[in-house]
C-alpha cells in the first residue's frame, strides 16, 4: 500500500461522517472513514493522518462495497478487526480474526 498525506476536509467541501471499521496489526491501527462530498462519497483508509487508500464513489452502496472489499483484503494480509465493547460478548477479545 502506498502512503500519502491526507488532505484537509475543510478546503474541499468534504465531511468525515464516521468510521466504518478499525483494523489492527502489530503496532499499527488503521480506520476506514466514510466521507460525504458534494457530488458523492469517498472511502479512505487512514493510519493516523497518513492516507493509505482512497476511492470516490457516486453512490453510498458503492462506497460501502469498497470498504468491505478493503476490509477483506486487509484481513487476508494479517490485519485484525477491532470490535467496540458494546458489540462484544462477555469475555470476547476486542480483536476478531
Amino acid at each position: 500500500m502506498t502512503t500519502r498525506e491526507s488532505r484537509s476536509s475543510h478546503h474541499d467541501g468534504s465531511e468525515d461522517v464516521g468510521t466504518l471499521w478499525t483494523m489492527h496489526r502489530r503496532e499499527h491501527t488503521a480506520r476506514c472513514a466514510l466521507i460525504a462530498r458534494r457530488n458523492g462519497w469517498e472511502v479512505r483508509v487512514l493510519m493516523g493522518r497518513d492516507l493509505l487508500l482512497e476511492e470516490r464513489c457516486e453512490r453510498a452502496d458503492d462506497a460501502f462495497s469498497v470498504a468491505e472489499l478493503w476490509k477483506t483484503r486487509m484481513r487476508q494480509d494479517g490485519w485484525r478487526q477491532v470490535v467496540p465493547q458494546a458489540f462484544r460478548g462477555p469475555g470476547q477479545s476486542p480483536l476478531t480474526r
